[in-house]
């Protein structure tokens, strides 16, 4: 469970620098479109729901693991890597040092807190998904003495506000006391629901926030997702309308929305929501220019590249404890030649070196030919820690793939210590 926890934890640290930019989008485009912001919801939930992303030169998102499983398990120094130095820097020595392991600790302590965080959020999700459950099940009871009026259209006595409710086959359920003069605008409001699979759309949308229920931005995309949804959908109603349409169907919708009772009853069920914005939306509601259209799918496009990928991640090719190393085995693949290194202080500056310089993962790896150092790390037992090839002080080849770092690996202290171990 606490291997589940950490991969949604990871997924939505990275989701919630999207809907952080989802938020700014929204506030300093305040006209643009419903629709774009509902793309623009649908772009956060992929990045919710996608367990990998694809790596890319254009990703602002500072890192696509902020914990890893190998850190939570076996470091010995457990830190996080967000990709902001400043915060890492701030916040990994009271990290290292408040989950550093004990020496004769079968179980990293991180690992411990990581398994109870994971009983906790499968708690909330089950109250979450239980909550949806009784209002559904609260719901159908209310409406179960409705009467068929038409196709899909049901009236019912126990309703005091229209809504759409149901998955598969959804149906409308209209108030028995509402004004026959407001039935054409609410109907056509709610088809336009049923048109726009709305109702699939929030049903993800909640099981989304009742997986990511500890996440707070999560909880602020699905109320904002919620009104965008009513928005666009007016907005595909009106999109026709001249001024005395529009007047009545705002007329229509405060008369519903002062009977407002429906909207948390059921997670599915579809009551009005801001109904004053909404109003003041469809009286100065203008239909966008082709380029506006244009400019608005090519912002999506572009947010989807640069946040439903991941930076080329920095890699730290080691997490061992220099004192379970008792030997490292250098062959030079130059002069075919090898030696044992035995000695605990040149061990120790070698393994602290390897682990503690972040490398960007490169090209593939399927061969040794054309190498420098091979060197192989072995533990008291003689049983292999860890293998790789040290071409240079920039250049680490672990298969399957070459790593690259910014220089600074001790590949001129190997070649000191080759020159002092073969005179």
């Amino acid at each position: 469970m606490g291997e589940v926890f950490l991969k949604l934890f990871n997924m939505s640290i990275a989701a919630g620098w999207l809907i952080l930019f989802v938020l700014l989008l929204r506030l300093l485009f305040r006209k643009m479109p419903s629709w774009v912001r509902c793309i623009l919801w649908a772009i956060v939930a992929f990045r919710l729901l996608c367990p990998f992303s694809l790596e890319s030169m254009f990703s602002l998102i500072p890192s696509g693991e902020i914990l890893s499983a190998d850190t939570v398990r076996y470091a010995a120094a457990p830190a996080i890597t967000s990709g902001i130095s400043s915060l890492d820097g701030a916040l990994n020595p009271v990290i290292s040092q408040v989950f550093a392991p004990e020496p004769v600790s079968s179980v990293n302590p991180l690992y411990v807190v990581m398994y109870l965080a994971g009983l906790v959020w499968l708690i909330g999700l089950l109250l979450l998904i239980g909550y949806a459950l009784f209002g559904y099940l609260r719901l159908k009871r209310r409406v179960r003495e409705a009467v068929h009026l038409r196709d899909n259209i049901w009236v019912c006595d126990a309703v005091t506000s229209p809504f759409l409710f149901g998955v598969i086959n959804p149906k409308i359920y209209l108030s028995s006391t509402g004004e026959d003069s407001q039935q054409t605008y609410v109907l056509a409001h709610e088809q336009a629901h049923l048109k726009r699979k709305d109702h699939w759309w929030k049903l993800l949308g909640y099981l989304l926030l009742s997986v990511y229920w500890f996440h707070p931005l999560v909880w602020a995309a699905y109320f904002l997702f919620c009104r965008d949804i009513e928005l666009a959908c007016d907005e595909k109603v009106i999109r026709e309308f001249d001024v005395s349409e529009k007047k009545a169907y705002c007329h229509a919708l405060l008369s519903c929305g002062m009977q407002r009772t429906l909207l948390f009853t059921c997670p599915l069920s579809f009551g009005e929501v801001s109904v004053k914005k909404r109003v003041k939306s469809i009286l100065h509601y203008r239909k966008p220019a082709a380029f506006v259209t244009i400019g608005a799918l090519v912002l999506c496009a572009a947010v989807a590249l640069c946040f439903l990928t991941n930076p080329a991640p920095k890699y730290y090719l080691n997490h061992v404890d220099p004192s379970e190393v008792s030997a490292i085995t250098v062959f030079d693949g130059n002069n075919g030649q090898g030696f044992t290194i035995t000695d605990p202080q040149e061990i120790t500056v070698i393994v602290e070196n390897i682990q503690s310089i972040p490398v960007k993962r490169e090209n593939w790896s399927l061969t040794h030919s054309g190498y420098r150092f091979r060197m192989t790390f072995t533990d008291q037992s003689g049983k292999e820690i860890t293998q790789f090839i040290l071409n240079s002080d920039n250049n680490i080849r672990k298969d399957p793939f070459f790593y690259s770092s910014q220089g600074g690996f001790c590949y001129s202290y190997i070649e000191e210590l080759e020159q002092r171990y073969l005179s």
